[in-house]
């Protein structure tokens, strides 16, 4: 596995850098914010964080500014339907501490803001990562809800989900303090849900 590339940068472009190590030029796929951060080296010394993505019709290297980007580019890459040019699409439309929020806000039109990105690609993108990227877990949520604490991963589905609807999510919380919380995961859903409604929750 190659970790880097330090070498000339002797071509660049929004979505592709080749970089000369010890004269080989090596062909690295890059992301818009890449470039961006690339194009004061044109010419000069530059370094690239890779991954190198082998399926049965290719071998690629992609490359990417900062070793934050490429964690994130692992990430995106290991959800389902989230290929290399769809992770790269992404890192390419929004900041890695963008993303974090979007993803922790569940914030999935923001998401899909990113070419070849769907609106349900991204809510499935959400779902899947939020635990990796951090979200506010049951000690952090707001003291009135405190006597949902032993419930926090129920609630916290719950709310996860129906924000992914555009729900707003204090109205979310709000509308599950009255409902049952023994019900079953799904049930919860579709009883918090109806609620909303019927109340106009968005």
């Amino acid at each position: 596995m190659i970790h880097y590339l330090s070498g000339t940068l002797t071509h660049l472009t929004n979505d592709c850098a080749v970089i000369e190590c010890g004269g080989v030029g090596f062909r690295v796929g890059i992301s818009v914010s890449t470039a961006a951060g690339l194009s004061p080296f044109i010419g000069k010394n530059a370094k690239l964080y890779t991954y190198m993505s082998v399926t049965e019709n290719d071998i690629s290297l992609f490359g990417f500014y900062s070793e934050e980007e490429l964690d994130l580019f692992v990430m995106l890459k290991s959800v389902s339907g989230i290929g290399p040019k769809s992770a790269i699409s992404i890192l390419g439309t929004l900041s890695p501490e963008d993303l974090r929020k979007a993803v922790i806000n569940g914030d999935a039109k923001m998401i899909s803001q990113a070419p070849g990105i769907g609106l349900k690609t991204a809510q499935m993108l959400i779902i899947k990562l939020k635990d990796k990227l951090g979200s506010l877990g049951t000690d952090e949520m707001p003291s009135e809800h405190g006597a949902y604490s032993g419930k926090g991963e129920k609630i916290s589905q719950v709310v996860d989900t129906l924000t992914l609807y555009g729900f707003p999510r204090a109205k979310v919380i709000e509308t599950l303090k009255r409902q049952d919380m023994g019900l079953p995961l799904e049930e919860l859903i579709s009883e918090t849900l109806r609620t909303l409604g019927k109340e106009g929750g968005l």
